[in-house]
Order: structure tokens, then sequence, then C-alpha cells
């Protein structure tokens, strides 16, 4: 009897799951507090020779280069992992995953899309692998401030 009111309440269990929301790793988009200023004409102008730094500092392995470019407070989403500061997005991404492995970008197209400067990239993982993605660059005095990364 115990037995089955035990397997009739694991199966309960597992019907009202599938109808649960997933959990979130993070907001998809901005925080508010990112997009609520318009991008200044200085910070339009730095954007495209920021995020060519950033593919010469990363394609060299320069990790100190690399991190110059980002605000302290700069924030990256890369397909939804969520790095809240310059120290978590070299520590825990561009370092291990693209420094450190040797990775390669390749420009294939850029341009702006709203107040972001979009780069499109072929990237080499460095370990026989090969991904196809975009970054959106937002730019807040003269630095990185936010990224969107998402596979095209």
């Amino acid at each position: 009897m115990h037995r089955r009111i035990g397997l009739a309440a694991l199966v309960l269990a597992a019907v009202a799951a599938c109808g649960a929301e997933p959990p979130q790793t993070g907001p998809e988009t901005p925080t508010p507090s990112t997009e609520a200023v318009p991008v200044s004409d200085a910070d339009r102008a730095a954007a495209p020779g920021l995020a060519e730094r950033f593919l010469q500092a990363a394609n060299a392995g320069d990790s100190a280069a690399v991190a110059a470019l980002f605000a302290e407070d700069a924030r990256f989403d890369s397909v939804g992992r969520i790095y809240p500061s310059r120290r978590d997005i070299m520590d825990r991404f561009l370092d291990p995953e693209v420094i450190e492995a040797g990775g390669r970008y390749t420009v294939t197209g850029s341009g702006w899309y709203g107040d972001r400067y979009r780069v499109e990239y072929d990237y080499d993982t460095g370990h026989g692998g090969k991904e196809v993605f975009y970054y959106d660059y937002l730019v807040r005095d003269g630095l990185i401030q936010d990224v969107i990364g998402r596979y095209s």
C-alpha cells in the first residue's frame, strides 16, 4: 500500500514538472541600466575600433589587453551565460575558453544594430572546432560595457 502511494506521488511530481518553466540562467537581453541612455557620438565612433582591438588582442592571446577594453562593471551574455563583471568575463569565459585555448576570431561582417555594434565571426576553437556567432557590443565612456553573444 505504501509503495503504491509513493509511486503515485512520484508520477504526480514528474507530470507536474513537465509543465514547469525551465530555470533561467540570466536575462537574455541587456539590463535596463545598459540601455537607458542613448550611446554618445564619441562612443559610437569608438565602437568599431574597440571591436578591432578586441579581435587583435584575443587572437594574440593578450589577456591584459583584452581585459583593458572592458569596463570594470561590464557584462557579457554569452548565449545566456551571464558574466556580470570584467573579472568574471576574463576569469570564467575569455581566458579559459578563448585565450588559453588558442582560439581565433575571423570577422565575416559588421555594422550597427540599434545602439550596438555587431560583429559577426567565424571562430576556430583552437582544438579543431569551428563556430559561427556574433557579438553585439555596447560602448560607454570609451570601453566595452555590455556584450550579447549569440550563435548565428
